[in-house]
């Protein structure tokens, strides 16, 4: 069975779409091509992570790799993936101007590789060699049509005592939580009894004015903590309920 890749164009470009797709196909690859929608409040890129969760790689091509809401929304899409799939999964950035500086990327996007020639080989090697890898947590994106951008956290392996998440944005007030919940994973819940809410905690992540909000309801791997922003963040900080002050977050830039 021929392994899935999905192809996100920045730029509309059908001649280079269609040229991609045939390399990729060469290898014995099953191609997917699409043009990228990055405006925030479509929250488009829901789209093509659900693509993803039956991909075996994924490849981005482009120049804009500087603009903002871009990084945002490939940051949030490559999260999904790597719920699905694992924090090994291939991610191939084929550049059509100057290669992107890997370390500036957001955090989601760190460990993809930079392609400048041989993509079909590349990408057919990575498909159909990687390997999952599970991290300290669950993290995962949500865009329900119409509610807005929510985050999915809890433990993968050993329970929680507790979860909090905070998030925040250099050029808006908005990115701070709204709504919060907790339930079985997976699944937003239409309602719950939450266990010591708190909410408003202030804090800067990586010079930028965050605010957290917490629970104690205990969590296993077979449940989740759900959180509402009012806009895309540019930094997230997640974990455990925190007790003392000096407690250790997981941190994330998505810009």
């Amino acid at each position: 069975m021929k392994k899935r890749v999905l192809v996100s164009l920045l730029e509309k470009n059908e001649g280079l779409a269609r040229a991609l797709c045939q390399e990729l196909a060469r290898v014995g690859l099953e191609p997917q091509a699409h043009f990228w929608d990055a405006a925030p409040e479509s929250m488009a890129w829901s789209l093509p992570a659900r693509e993803l969760a039956s991909c075996s790689a994924w490849v981005i091509v482009g120049s804009n790799f500087e603009d903002k809401h871009i990084r945002k929304s490939l940051a949030l899409a490559a999260l999904a993936a790597q719920a699905e799939s694992g924090n090994g999964f291939p991610i191939l950035l084929s550049p059509s101007g100057g290669a992107p500086n890997i370390s500036a990327l957001p955090d989601p996007l760190r460990g993809a590789d930079v392609v400048k020639a041989g993509l079909g080989a590349k990408a057919a090697v990575q498909a159909n060699t990687f390997k999952k890898l599970t991290p300290e947590y669950r993290l995962k994106p949500h865009a329900p049509t119409g509610l807005g951008l929510w985050f999915e956290v809890g433990p993968a392996s050993h329970p929680w005592e507790g979860a909090f998440f905070a998030g925040g944005a250099s050029d808006t007030n908005k990115a701070f939580p709204t709504v919060h919940g907790v339930g079985i994973a997976g699944t937003i819940p239409a309602r719950c009894t939450l266990h010591y809410p708190v909410e408003g905690v202030k804090l800067d992540l990586r010079n930028i004015p965050c605010e957290g909000w917490g629970v104690k309801n205990k969590l296993t791997p077979a449940d989740a903590y759900y959180v509402r922003m009012g806009a895309i963040p540019d930094v997230i900080a997640f974990g455990p309920f925190p007790e003392t002050d000096d407690a250790e977050l997981f941190t994330l830039s998505l810009i």
